[in-house]
């Protein structure tokens, strides 16, 4: 089965402003010229009328969850631009090789060998070169032998200009398209994470019965609103978050259920507990980490549950 283009759907959970600087950097990439020899490689978003693949818009989408969403270095980046190609592993399995460009970062992968995100401000556009296979772009590299079937000379010389124009393209033009500051909503700050199918929220028809199960099971007070949840679950029961207008409540497993009220609870202060491996809210109380969260990911769920439990309403 075809992995669908989830492009649309990520941008329909951004802000106005947001979408329309989406367009406006996204026109701007387009502009920079593609030769023949490297069009192959080049994917812009949402594009159906690629030259050589009818498939772009979800060879994009994949890139985007593989080199970005995956490895996110803030929420809700733009992603504009992706070059790069498809590596196979013994099972068959299609991985994401090349460079993706988003309005705030650009993301390297190297299958198998190297991966790196880094501010898209840092990146030296000069500073492109090349070692035989090898691409180096100042701050990762990617080996191009699974592609040279497809890549010769002069693909790999132009795809390294390419680059670099793009990159120097972006660095002069984008404040002139500066996102404008704005208050982000609770569930627009969901949406637009690399958690949104994990939290359950309630202005989400689809996780009314999940909201209604934990509530449930943990026994929430009926005169609160729950917001939003962020749980698992085993044979033993339902661990992890819940949030309310009036208190943050943790469970887990085997373990009583625990809440601060939302007035004691400093987003500031919200941390990662080694000993306990979870994530600290107050000085007593922790959340149990959930599958979803790792060692690549943890400040970047630490950070969001900070901004959420600001803007969350009382």
């Amino acid at each position: 089965m075809k992995k669908i283009n989830g492009l649309p759907d990520y941008l329909s959970a951004l802000s106005d402003s947001d979408r329309t600087r989406f367009a406006a950097l996204s026109s701007l990439v387009s502009t920079v010229a593609v030769s023949p020899q490297i069009q192959k490689f080049v994917f812009l978003p949402n594009q159906m009328d690629h030259p050589d693949w009818d498939d772009a818009a979800m060879v994009f989408w994949n890139a985007t969850r593989e080199l970005y969403l995956e490895h996110a270095r803030s929420e809700g980046e733009l992603p504009v631009l992706y070059w790069g190609f498809h590596s196979y592993d013994l099972l068959a399995r299609r991985s994401s090789n090349g460079v993706l460009l988003t309005d705030a970062s650009m993301y390297v992968m190297d299958v198998g060998s190297t991966f790196v995100g880094v501010p898209r401000a840092t990146v030296d556009a000069s500073s492109f070169t090349r070692r035989g296979n090898v691409v180096d772009f100042g701050v990762g590299g990617i080996d191009l032998t699974p592609a040279r079937r497809l890549m010769d000379e002069a693909a790999i010389d132009d795809s390294l200009a390419f680059l670099s124009a793009v990159v120097a393209l972006l660095a002069e033009s984008a404040p002139a398209v500066a996102s404008v500051d704005e208050t982000v909503s609770v569930d627009q700050l969901i949406e637009r994470s690399t958690f949104s199918s994990e939290f359950a929220l309630a202005s989400r028809p689809a996780d009314a019965k999940r909201i209604a199960k934990l509530a449930s099971k943990w026994k929430l007070p009926a005169d609160e609103t729950v917001i939003l949840t962020f749980s698992s679950a085993t044979f033993a029961g339902v661990y992890g978050l819940a949030l309310t207008e009036k208190a943050v409540y943790t469970r887990d497993l085997m373990e009583p259920l625990e809440q601060t009220p939302r007035a004691d609870v400093d987003p500031d202060q919200i941390s990662w507990d080694v000993e306990k491996k979870g994530v600290r809210i107050t000085g007593s109380q922790v959340m149990p980490t959930l599958p979803s969260i790792n060692d690549d990911n943890r400040e970047y769920f630490l950070d969001l549950l900070r901004k959420v439990l600001t803007q969350a309403p009382r």
